[in-house]
């Protein structure tokens, strides 16, 4: 995976880990947490370092959360278990 591939994957997993464990459920919401994201580290170990703190975040909010709870999901709906799928389907 290029350094580039591997940012854009973090970073997209730091938004979603963002927006749960924040509890956002607005536009705004989503805002603030896209701005509050880290610059991209110039070292690729510094970078690998944050993709793996950006997976056990993610990984871990999805755990501790039910698919119930309310979220803000891109307009692809409004509960964890859309954030869930919206995720799935990425991955996919």
């Amino acid at each position: 995976m290029t350094d580039d591939d591997l940012w854009d994957l973090t970073r997209t997993r730091l938004f979603w880990a963002g927006i749960l464990a924040n509890g956002v459920t607005s536009d705004d919401g989503a805002i603030a947490v896209e701005a509050a994201l880290p610059a991209r580290p110039t070292a690729r170990g510094e970078l690998l370092r944050l993709h793996q703190l950006a997976t056990d975040e993610l990984t871990g909010m999805l755990a501790l959360l039910s698919d119930d709870e309310p979220r803000w999901a891109d307009g692809e709906g409004t509960t964890v278990g859309d954030v869930r799928r919206l995720l799935d389907s990425d991955a996919g």
